[in-house]
C-alpha cells in the first residue's frame, strides 16, 4: 500500500467550506476513481490554517496518478480558494495497524 499526503495553507478562512465542498464534489470523485484507491481522509487545523488531506492507494502508480490528478484540479482551484503553499509527499507502507481497540 501506499500512502499520499497533501498539505495546503488556507489564506483566507473564509473558504474553508467552500474549499472542502469542492474537494468532496469535485477532486474527490475524480482520485477515488483511480483504479487501486482505498480511502482518503481530509482535516482541517482551523489554529494554523491547515488543511491535510491522506489517501491510500494499493500501488505506486495509483499515488503517483492521484498526485497528477490532484495537482492538475488545484492548479484551476485552489488559488482562488484562498488555498496556498501545496506540498505533497507518497511513500510506501510501511506500519499499519486497522480496528485498535
Amino acid at each position: 500500500m501506499y500512502l499520499v499526503v497533501r498539505s495546503y495553507e488556507q489564506s483566507d478562512p473564509r473558504f474553508g467550506n467552500e474549499g472542502f465542498r469542492r474537494v468532496r464534489e469535485e477532486l474527490l470523485p475524480l482520485i477515488s476513481g483511480i483504479e487501486g484507491f482505498v480511502s482518503f481522509y481530509s482535516a482541517y487545523d482551523r489554529s494554523r490554517g491547515m488543511v491535510t488531506s491522506v489517501s491510500v492507494y494499493d500501488t505506486k502508480e495509483a499515488a503517483e496518478e492521484s498526485n497528477r490528478v490532484a495537482v492538475e484540479w488545484g492548479s484551476q482551484n485552489l488559488a482562488i480558494m484562498g488555498t496556498v503553499h501545496p506540498t505533497a509527499w507518497a511513500g510506501e507502507v510501511l506500519v499499519a495497524a486497522e480496528g485498535l481497540p
